[in-house]
């Protein structure tokens, strides 16, 4: 550990998240600004990724049934194909979703905080649920 705060980079943490829906936006924010207070890292960088490939992690609104429209956006940008996921096609959207949204993000920090506009939230989209997700939080202070 010692070495690795001499590099400024920090011990990385993984959230477990439990999702309940097979689609479903769950809100990360509180909980990785959680870990970066811990940290006590003054400025920096914070990575999220998640290590799923139907789940992803991206920033936007929560709230007034925005996370909805985000999920419904995803699906109807994934055309109906016949896909050709051999073990199970009927998934086979979730792992063009997940990739098209992503698995990670990288936020900067400043005053101990993640700096995100007034309305950004971090977002774990679940796109195949409902199951157990695993989050990992890297940071890097400067």
């Amino acid at each position: 550990m010692d070495e690795l705060k001499k590099t400024g980079i920090h011990k990385g943490q993984i959230l477990a998240i439990s999702t309940s829906n097979r689609k479903q936006v769950v809100d990360l924010t509180d909980r990785i600004g959680e870990i970066i207070r811990l940290a006590k890292i003054e400025e920096g960088l914070c990575t999220i990724f998640v290590t799923h490939t139907t789940a992803a992690v991206t920033t936007g609104e929560i709230g007034e049934g925005t996370e909805q429209d985000l999920l419904q956006i995803v699906e109807q940008v994934i055309p109906r194909i016949e896909f050709r996921h051999a073990h199970n096609p009927t998934h086979a959207w979730s792992h063009m979703a997940s990739s098209i949204l992503g698995p990670s993000l990288t936020i900067p920090i400043s005053d101990n905080k993640p700096v995100l506009g007034t309305w950004q939230a971090i977002m774990l989209v679940e796109l195949d649920g409902p199951r157990e997700r695993n989050v990992h939080v890297t940071m890097v202070s400067s």
